[in-house]
């Protein structure tokens, strides 16, 4: 049976020299001369230094940002990259580190990526990374999984808070909540009248970005599942996003050549 390969992606930067024409060579080309054992050794050891360097980036970027983009020293923003059979899996994350002092995410009852400027970098560092970085990867009909989890903290919604439509209506939308599959639903009409409904909507303005704002993931064949989690506890740093996309079959179409290596 034919294994594939699960890579989980996180974004990265790349940049070009002013003036000068670069001939790219693709990562998936040097593949193709290698034995299957070499060829799983050389993915992993390539993909361990992909991580390494982007995690620099992400900081940098972090770093750079500028004045009103923000995100404080407190909030730590990691991506992760992995292979497992022939699928790249990339995640990217964020966590406060002393949930007390958080300031740079969500306010309460706000659910739109421009409320939380963690999530705004964690999406631009994202659509960077396949956009450049993995754009040799996501060929029109490439298989893509992403699972997005929303979360909010425990303080309570005592009062309804309007939703604008910005993602749509729904009702009874498949999604998992605290762990267990749930029908979510949520309209303008009903608002928003529990944090679970509020955590699914963080989630969807980030697919929504991805849908919209990623011009590769316009020619894939995408699947988006919705995590919802109420945290009990309260702060700021328990307001937040994270996400885990696997590129299917990422390496499984690189087969040795029968010519010898130039």
């Amino acid at each position: 049976m034919k294994k594939f390969l699960l890579l989980t992606i996180l974004i990265s930067l790349s940049a070009i020299g002013f003036g000068q024409e670069v001939e790219t060579v693709s990562e998936r080309f040097h593949y193709r001369y290698l034995r299957p054992e070499q060829k799983q050794e050389q993915i992993q050891k390539d993909n361990e230094e992909r991580q390494r360097n982007w995690q620099e980036e992400l900081a940098a970027m972090k770093a750079n940002l500028a004045e009103g983009q923000r995100v404080s020293d407190n909030v730590k923003v990691e991506v992760q990259t992995d292979v497992q059979d022939d699928n790249l899996i990339i995640s990217v994350a964020y966590e406060t580190l002393v949930v007390a002092d958080a300031a740079d995410d969500y306010a309460l009852g706000k659910y739109t990526i421009q409320n939380s400027n963690a999530c705004m970098l964690m999406c631009s560092f994202l659509k960077g990374k396949l956009e450049n970085d993995l754009a040799e990867y996501l060929k029109e009909g490439t298989k893509v999984d992403a699972k997005i989890t929303g979360a909010t903290d425990g303080t309570p919604i005592r009062s309804k808070i309007a939703y604008k439509g910005e993602y749509g209506d729904f009702t009874d939308k498949p999604v998992t909540l605290n762990g267990e599959p749930y029908q979510m639903t949520v309209t303008q009409k009903t608002g928003i009248t529990t944090n679970g409904q509020l955590a699914f909507l963080r989630t969807q303005g980030v697919e929504d970005f991805l849908k919209t704002q990623v011009e590769p993931l316009k020619h894939t064949e995408n699947t988006f599942r919705s995590v919802a989690v109420e945290n009990k506890e309260k702060g700021g740093g328990y307001r937040r996003v994270s996400v885990e996309m696997t590129i299917r079959g990422a390496f499984a179409d690189v087969e040795p050549e029968k010519t010898e290596k130039p």
